[in-house]
Parts: structure tokens; C-alpha cells; sequence
């Protein structure tokens, strides 16, 4: 075999090792759920914190569906973060400065 050769196989070896890694590493993304369906779990009393992603995603859990995620628009959301206080739900912001 030729060093060339040599080089690609292990080439390839260590990329279908870094990819089979990666698929065991990277969690699967979260369910998404609709507005709809956030706004229900809000009314029910099933979420308790919300966290607010990269001021694009809200991802929570809630106590009768378990992890989701759902969209977070910051034009049309301005006064999400003082509504869900005034519930009693706490409000985490990652990835991105607090101001809304």
C-alpha cells in the first residue's frame, strides 16, 4: 500500500470515528410545541422557569409534557417576560444580553 493510500484510510478511519462520537455526544434537539400549546401549560400551572434562548427560542419543562421548546420573537414578545413574572414563572436568559 502506498503511503498515500495509507493516509486516506486513516483519514477516513478518524471520520467515521469523529462522526459516530458526535452522534452519541450531541443531544437531540428539543420538541417544539406551538404558541398555542405553551400558553396552555402556562394557564394549567405546569412550568415553573422558562430560560430565553439566544433571544430566539423559550425552552422549558413542563411538569406534565416534560422538555420543549418554542419560538421567541423579540418584537412581538416585549411584554412576555413581565407576564409570565406576574404568574409566578421565572424568567433565565442564556446566549444573549437580558434587554428585550
Amino acid at each position: 500500500m502506498s503511503p498515500r493510500a495509507i493516509r486516506r484510510l486513516v483519514l477516513l478511519v478518524v471520520s467515521v470515528i469523529a462522526g459516530v462520537v458526535a452522534f452519541y455526544l450531541v443531544p437531540p434537539p428539543l420538541p417544539e410545541i406551538t404558541r398555542g400549546e405553551f400558553w396552555d401549560e402556562v394557564s394549567a400551572g405546569h412550568i415553573r422557569k422558562i430560560e430565553i434562548y439566544d433571544q430566539a427560542w423559550i425552552l422549558s419543562q413542563s411538569t406534565a409534557r416534560g422538555e420543549f421548546r418554542t419560538v421567541f420573537d423579540k418584537r412581538k414578545d416585549a411584554g412576555l417576560a413581565d407576564e409570565l413574572r406576574s404568574r409566578g414563572i421565572e424568567i433565565w436568559y442564556s446566549a444573549s444580553p437580558p434587554g428585550i
